[in-house]
């Protein structure tokens, strides 16, 4: 006797999108937030970027916008947590921004490349943004062109008569291509 094959059962139909498990596996937070929270490097506001698309990305970034007291243990919140950490990096705010303001505008060239310099004042620039202090472009020039060497008295000369004030990136170019004549 022959035995007739059944057709196999048909698959069950995929779970509402509100039932889906984000599977996720434990990982190194660092590979996906490159930016390392520090209170030397004023850097929260880059940080908390990274970090809250992270969480964002693992559809878990409601824990730091609601309550969970179901989660939680203790009778505080996600939120709670994450304000007060916020709280604690924008203490002495005004402070460290008098601090890097003043290391910004005595910075000196000394031994490093025209990018390395440059890269160093975007840098402070960006952390004193961080910290509610804009920087003109107009002063990024004058602090630049401020903390060159005798190698560079020719093109200071000129770019402080330029009119227009020339951009940071414009001097930035004008400065690497005088430095690209030492070298020949």
């Amino acid at each position: 006797m022959a035995v007739k094959d059944s057709p196999p059962p048909a698959p069950p139909p995929p779970p509402p999108a509100s039932d889906k498990i984000i599977p996720f596996g434990v990982t190194s937070i660092t590979n996906n937030v490159t930016v390392k929270l520090s209170l030397k490097k004023h850097n929260y506001k880059s940080w908390s970027s990274f970090f809250q698309i992270h969480l964002g990305s693992l559809g878990i970034k409601s824990h730091i916008e609601a309550k969970l007291s179901e989660v939680v243990s203790t009778s505080e919140t996600a939120k709670d947590l994450w304000d007060h950490i916020q709280g604690l990096l924008h203490d002495y705010k005004d402070a460290r921004a008098i601090s890097l303001d003043n290391e910004l505008r005595s910075i000196k060239i000394g031994k490093m490349s025209v990018n390395e310099y440059y890269t160093k004042i975007k840098s402070m620039a960006d952390r004193l943004k961080n910290l509610a202090s804009v920087v003109s472009d107009k002063h990024l020039v004058m602090y630049a062109i401020n903390g060159l060497n005798s190698r560079f008295v020719t093109i200071v000369e000129i770019i402080r008569h330029l009119e227009p004030f020339p951009a940071f990136e414009t001097t930035r170019n004008m400065l690497l291509l005088k430095e690209s004549s030492f070298n020949e």
